[in-house]
């Protein structure tokens, strides 16, 4: 697909729609927010499988990302250690930086578990308690 008449008034050829889209972005900070979504899929990677299995990341605002956490006291355990786990969470990513990590208590008690898919709730699975 070409994008024709700003494209060809500006350099002449036809540019693609890909090449657009990127200069737009790199020029915005809509690239940088787009590019930290990554930090959702790469939670588990960074966290381990013991955390990753009580949390579940569910979005990027700005610079932060925003961690449902299965109960009161893995959120108490987990907000000790929220230096150590933002640091884990940008060893790992290639794109921007994640600059706060937010945990909440999971609005549905803990009962879903994302399981890969994007959209929230497909999957639904009971999280550990703290003693599991």
């Amino acid at each position: 697909m070409t994008v024709s008449r700003k494209a060809r008034r500006s350099s002449g050829r036809p540019e693609q729609v890909g090449e657009v889209l990127a200069g737009y972005l790199d020029g915005t900070s809509l690239g940088e927010s787009l590019a930290r979504l990554g930090a959702i899929e790469e939670w588990a990677g960074a966290v381990g499988p013991k955390v990753s299995r009580v949390t579940r990341p569910v979005e990027v605002r700005g610079e932060t990302l925003v961690v449902e956490v299965a109960s009161s006291a893995w959120l108490s355990e987990l907000s000790m250690m929220r230096r150590l786990i933002l640091d884990r969470v940008n060893a790992v990513r290639d794109g921007p930086a994640i600059g706060r990590i937010r945990f909440r208590l999971a609005q549905d008690g803990g009962s879903a578990v994302r399981t890969g898919a994007r959209k929230r709730g497909a999957g639904r699975q009971r999280l550990p308690t703290a003693k599991g």
